[in-house]
């Protein structure tokens, strides 16, 4: 039951939403269906992606025959994705499923 004491357990954090985000672009993902797959408002999920391509946790990708741009998580996402699982994984009551992150 601490868990559900922990300041901030009912809302989403920053490193929760990186992680619901690289997942959302392991395959490759416009900025429009980031948005609305991670619940993000176009303002938020900007800064998400801006800031997750200047740490190289997300690759932009252009293709030649399109204006669109897709993220695409990087081998340094999927190594913050393995991370995050692993310190989930730590710190879930083994009794308690109900700490268990939604994008694992």
């Amino acid at each position: 039951m601490v868990a559900k004491k922990l300041v901030g357990r009912g809302n989403r954090g920053y490193l929760e939403i990186i992680q619901t985000i690289l997942s959302v672009c392991t395959e490759g993902a416009l900025k429009t269906h980031v948005m609305f797959k991670c619940n993000l408002n176009s303002s938020q999920v900007q800064q998400y992606l801006e800031y997750l391509v200047d740490r190289g946790l997300l690759d932009k990708e252009r293709k030649a025959y399109s204006s669109k741009t897709s993220y695409i998580t990087s081998e340094r996402g999927r190594r913050y994705m393995r991370a995050y699982k692993e310190v989930v994984e730590m710190l879930r009551d083994r009794k308690d499923t109900s700490f268990a992150s939604p994008v694992l």
